[in-house]
């Protein structure tokens, strides 16, 4: 299936981002050792990797017709290509697939499944609930990394091809590792999203909103377990609070002030 193997592919890309972005906070994935301003660095990358589709199924930034890459092919034929969503188009299909290379392997396994709605018979948003897993494995080193959303996109200016895109809803991610003499570990984020504005330009900036979070994990050495909230600032930044302490984080970078 030609649409599912685009998603793999990006799914691909998100699961080695998933992995060095948590070693940008750590030097293990689940390293016990956290502080809250690197927890607070890493729930705002993951909370825009996953909105920009280096973590999740869909790319928000890329405006309502993101969900267009999901045409359905069988034998040859197009079954529902929505390259030109119709009103009220339902979605539900399943990702599987396995690539193995060398002593290398990844795994697929999950489900999408989405809906277009519209405004005065013009598409106006779609609401997607999707739950995909990536395992990996290469020699001593395993990871698996579980990504849920469910969430309503929907244009702030009905009927604008640019137009910027709100979104509330939830996501949630789970990951587990497994690295030689390093141990092994975990590590969980659970968002809601409260009426955060996307730019529709393509450019996956973060104009507005918010979002709570609630994070775990454990390692060789002990866990933590934080919950906070994040503002979407407008201008490359977000301000976390964790335990009444705000830290701006780049969300290019991820460095925090």
């Amino acid at each position: 299936m030609k649409s599912k193997l685009k998603i793999l592919v990006v799914l691909l890309a998100g699961a080695a981002l998933a992995w060095s972005g948590c070693k940008k906070s750590s030097s293990k994935p689940a390293d016990p050792q956290l502080t809250p301003s690197q927890v607070a660095s890493q729930a705002a990358l993951t909370i825009s990797e996953s909105l920009s589709g280096g973590l999740g199924a869909f790319d928000v930034s890329a405006g309502l017709s993101a969900p267009s890459t999901l045409a359905v092919h069988q034998g040859g034929k197009v079954v529902n290509d929505l390259s030109n969503p119709e009103c009220g188009t339902v979605v539900d299909t399943t990702l599987t697939a396995n690539v193995t290379s060398g002593d290398t392997s990844i795994t697929f396994n999950g489900t999408l499944k989405f809906s277009f709605a519209c405004t005065n018979g013009v598409l106006s948003g779609y609401t997607t609930n999707d739950n995909v897993v990536i395992g990996f494995s290469a020699g001593s080193t395993k990871f698996s990394y579980s990504v849920g959303e469910n969430f309503t996109a929907a244009a702030v200016t009905p009927g604008s091809s640019t137009s910027n895109i709100s979104l509330n809803g939830s996501l949630n991610s789970n990951g587990s590792y497994q690295s030689g003499s390093s141990g092994s570990g975990t590590v969980i984020f659970d968002y809601a999203l409260k009426s955060i504005i996307m730019a529709g330009d393509g450019s996956g900036t973060l104009l507005s909103g918010s979002a709570t979070f609630n994070t775990s994990g454990t390692g060789p050495r002990g866990g933590w377990n934080y919950s906070g909230t994040i503002v979407f600032q407008g201008n490359g930044s977000a301000a976390v609070t964790i335990n009444g302490t705000t830290y701006t984080v780049n969300l290019a970078t991820g460095a925090t002030s």
